[in-house]
């Protein structure tokens, strides 16, 4: 079965959890995040730690609020995966590098891949205060030079990132196929057998009339000899009593 036919399938699909697990495990293989001494900041009497949103949560809220589809966040992972590749390893970022590594991927494929998409100024309101509008800005433009502005999104690349979702669409495809063509093979088994029997059923016919008329012919030759042999006898007596 082949790639292309796959990818169809899936791209018809709607966003899973599965799809987003997989989103946020990509882009957490991307680099190792340091996490600094969190900051402390005082409200009243209380000392306040401020909480960063889990990255699950961020690409859930942003498929939420920009009702992205299947293909165009799936192939962020292209960007996610050439990104892996261009890092040196021993990149390291802060605790909110991954959201902006993934807003970054997941704008760039949007407007690879769509006519419109939503500008930064919303991908920005999409964080919920999480990044302003100059990181959003400057995280797609880090994202741009680390790609050498390589922003086609090729068919092996996809078939390569998303081989874990394709891999049961083909084996399902597959199985799809054999039952068809089984199907088709028991027809045709079925439609010589009934064509048999009824070559069959002819021949016999055939056979069935032929042999009628023979009969026939021979009573018909019969009754024409009858009076003939009676007329013969006839001559034959007369002949006598002369």
């Amino acid at each position: 079965m082949s790639d292309s036919e796959a990818l169809k399938v899936f791209s018809r699909s709607a966003v899973t959890c599965e799809m987003v697990d997989f989103l946020a495990a990509s882009t957490a293989s991307v680099l190792r995040v340091e996490k600094p001494k969190a900051p402390v900041s005082k409200l009243g009497s209380l000392l306040v730690t401020p909480k960063v949103v889990t990255l699950k949560s961020f690409i859930r809220r942003l498929i939420e609020y920009s009702n992205v589809r299947t293909p165009t966040l799936m192939a962020s992972l292209v960007f996610l995966n050439r990104l892996r590749h261009a890092l040196p390893g021993n990149a390291v970022g802060s605790e909110t590098t991954l959201h902006r590594i993934f807003l970054a991927a997941l704008i760039l494929s949007a407007k690879s891949l769509n006519d419109s998409s939503p500008l930064n100024k919303h991908w920005t309101a999409y964080t919920d205060g999480l990044l302003t509008n100059a990181e959003v800005n400057a995280a797609e433009r880090d994202l741009i030079g680390l790609l050498h502005w390589d922003l086609t999104v090729r068919e092996s690349e996809l078939v390569a990132v998303l081989e874990p979702f394709l891999v049961g669409i083909r084996n399902d495809l597959a199985r799809r196929l054999q039952n068809e063509t089984r199907s088709k093979q028991e027809c045709y088994r079925l439609s010589s057998r009934s064509s048999r029997s009824l070559a069959s059923a002819s021949s016999k016919l055939s056979l069935f009339s032929a042999s009628s008329y023979s009969l026939a012919s021979v009573k018909s030759s019969d009754s024409l000899r009858a009076p003939l042999r009676d007329k013969t006898s006839a001559l034959n007596r007369s002949a006598l009593a002369v």
